[in-house]
């Protein structure tokens, strides 16, 4: 925990911060130092704007000048009003030196950082997007709620909405993929609201935009691609993750001969090239634990086990430890990690992971623990490389006291998002059962390549209990994900483009699932400092060189900042904004808020040891998690050709930020 000494705060590093709020302007006033103007009633945060394409930055209002980037952000010195239009002046930065003039109707504000992406339309219903938020919120509360909703998206597929109808467009069919059609949902305004069923939602005012210059659309999005062709080189890759310690041997043998029974069905199906298999097994730190071996071990690798004959070959040397782990709980995020990240899984709209395993798994604050990751950031990953964990959990004697645990932790881990948790334990661990549902799951599993074509029949059970209707209708849900999200892919599904608009944050008929994902756009460069900067407050508090209040407050100010303007963690302008009186203003208006920001002081000098602790180790495991983020390539986004490696952006889920 936390020691608690000495308060050792930084003079230099206080009157940075200090300068960065209500002394500025007069500061600047006395240097004659020009500064951007003020968010109304914010006496520290300026006004920015992020450029929608084909925004031009010239010499004079209206003037003719170069393009600028898409999303690009820029700080506001000035407006002016010509010719019937606003123009604003603007810098890249707060310190005084201006660019330029962009129309401001080529702008969006930029008063905060968070944005919003659609999350896979799966399982619940396309969000529709209104001209008022009246017009609304009286949807919200009609008794024809979702007969209404229906029919509004109904004439938007076909293109026939009423000149006075208040709906200006709505989601795409298929997921809209971030990596390859970049888009951002910022957003400008939004209202809580409880409506007569008792429900409380949000309504959002978003505005949409997209790297490439587009007409603004017309009510109707024209559906793209032919859905049944596309499919039909829909393939799925299947990976087994295998807890390879001592005690896994008889689980080992009936894995292999059900995959080996549901080969066959894929062979005499004809299918694989459409279903591939994959198997990976973890141990224990080699250097470690003695005769273990491996920590990790890719046996077969679903992009080159081709054949029956060739994935069996391959995992001939899958096999129980003769030596003992350093633990009951073993570190099977290593495996998992190897699975998700290095396995390539961009030839697969189907992506699973099969983990079986009779032990919980090592959270990121052991020290027995490679990745520094805990459940959350793994899941993270998992579900930014669209990833489904399926986790089979042995229940033995031998680890009955591990139990409650395990399934805490695995419940979690493959809580799928629109569909839940994907955990299915085996009581008593019986090997027989746990071989009948690896060949139930690969089979179900195998049938999505088969659904994808409109011609799949759910395996049957010979007696489905609860249990095997759950497995049943879990493959199914998430098969129809993979299917969203794949066609979107193929299809180059977009984001609707060019408009302003107010929608519900809930789904219309389930309001418990969220029709968006809310994130923090960030830069390569953004995230490494952020990354550096919580990596220098948790060692210096670790080590007591502050006290846990002046510990947690430099935590929220990194949390707020980020919310408000990454800019200033690297500028050192954001180190205790608590101490500055500035973080109501940073909070104030923020439409959602991470786990840090909605703590206040007295809540935290409030929490026990223990709570402090698991958010300390929340952080650290976070810190672990940036660095996957930095070194995946795929996920970052130059918006322009010139654009160095630094200056790429990617949306990072509000849940990973402190």
């Amino acid at each position: 925990m936390i020691a608690a000494p000495l308060r050792a705060v930084a003079v230099a590093g206080f009157a940075i911060a200090l300068l960065a709020g209500s002394a500025a302007p007069a500061l600047a006033q006395a240097t004659g130092k020009r500064t951007p103007l003020l968010i109304e009633g914010k006496t520290a945060l300026h006004q920015r704007v992020l450029t929608r394409p084909g925004t031009m930055l010239a010499a004079a209002p209206g003037g003719t000048g170069k393009t600028v980037p898409p999303m690009s952000v820029f700080f506001v010195y000035d407006r002016k009003e010509q010719g019937g239009k606003s123009f604003l002046e603007v810098g890249v930065d707060s310190e005084g030196k201006t660019v330029g003039w962009v129309d401001a109707a080529d702008t969006i504000p930029w008063r905060h950082t968070l944005v919003m992406a659609f999350s896979n339309p799966a399982n619940r219903e396309r969000v529709l997007f209104f001209k008022d938020r009246k017009s609304l919120v009286d949807l919200l509360n009609s008794d024809k709620l979702l007969v209404d909703a229906e029919a509004a998206r109904q004439q938007v597929a076909a293109g026939k909405m009423a000149a006075d109808s208040p709906i200006v467009s709505a989601e795409p069919e298929t997921f809209v993929d971030l990596q390859k059609q970049f888009y951002l949902l910022p957003i400008l305004e939004a209202n809580s609201t409880v409506l007569k069923s008792g429900f409380k939602v949000r309504t959002v005012r978003v505005a949409s935009v997209t790297k490439e210059k587009e007409q603004p659309l017309a009510p109707a999005a024209p559906r793209r691609g032919n859905p049944e062709a596309d499919l039909a080189s829909f393939r799925s890759g299947v990976v087994f993750l295998v807890d390879a310690t001592s005690s896994m041997q008889p689980y080992i043998d009936r894995a292999r001969a059900a995959i080996d029974q549901v080969y066959q069905q894929v062979e005499t199906a004809k299918l694989n090239e459409r279903v591939r298999f994959g198997m990976i097994a973890y141990r224990d730190d080699p250097q470690k634990a003695k005769g273990v071996e491996y920590l990790t071990r890719t046996f077969a690798d679903p992009n080159s086990t081709a054949t029956k004959a060739a994935f069996l070959d391959s995992i001939k040397g899958v096999s129980a430890s003769a030596a003992s782990t350093r633990a009951f709980a073993e570190d099977g995020y290593a495996g998992l990690e190897q699975a998700i990240r290095k396995i390539d899984w961009k030839p697969f709209g189907g992506r699973y992971v099969i983990w079986f395993t009779d032990a919980s798994s090592r959270e990121g604050n052991s020290p027995l623990a490679s990745t520094g990751l805990s459940t959350a950031q793994i899941r993270q990953l998992a579900q930014d490389n669209r990833v489904a964990i399926y986790v089979l959990h042995l229940q033995t004697a031998e680890g009955r006291n591990d139990h409650a645990a395990a399934r805490a932790q695995y419940e979690r881990l493959s809580n799928f998002p629109n569909v839940g948790s994907l955990y299915f334990p085996v009581p008593a661990g019986d090997a027989d059962a746990f071989r009948t549902q690896v060949q139930r799951l690969a089979e179900l599993l195998v049938n999505q390549v088969k659904a994808a074509e409109g011609e799949a029949k759910p395996p049957a059970a010979a007696a489905p209990s609860p249990e095997d209707q759950r497995m049943a209708k879990a493959a199914e849900d998430v098969g129809k994900a993979m299917r969203l999200a794949y066609l979107g892919e193929v299809q180059g599904t977009k984001a609707p483009s060019m408009f302003e608009a107010w929608a519900s944050d809930r789904d219309f008929r389930k309001p418990d699932i969220a029709s968006f994902s809310v994130r923090v756009l960030l830069t390569k460069n953004q995230l490494s400092d952020l990354q550096a900067t919580l990596r220098k407050v948790t060692e210096a508090g670790e080590r007591g060189q502050i006290d846990p209040g002046d510990f947690f407050n430099q935590l929220r100010s990194a949390a707020a900042a980020m919310g408000r303007d990454p800019s200033r963690i690297a500028q050192g302008k954001a180190r205790n904004l608590e101490e500055t009186g500035l973080m109501g203003e940073y909070l104030e208006g923020l439409p959602y808020q991470s786990r840090i920001m909605s703590i206040d002081p007295d809540g935290w000098a409030r929490m026990g040891v223990g709570e402090q602790q698991a958010i300390i180790d929340d952080v650290k495991s976070k810190v672990a998690l940036y660095q996957r983020f930095h070194d995946d390539v795929d996920r970052w986004v130059k918006l322009h050709d010139q654009a160095s490696a630094g200056d790429a952006v990617y949306p990072v889920p509000l849940d990973s930020l402190p």
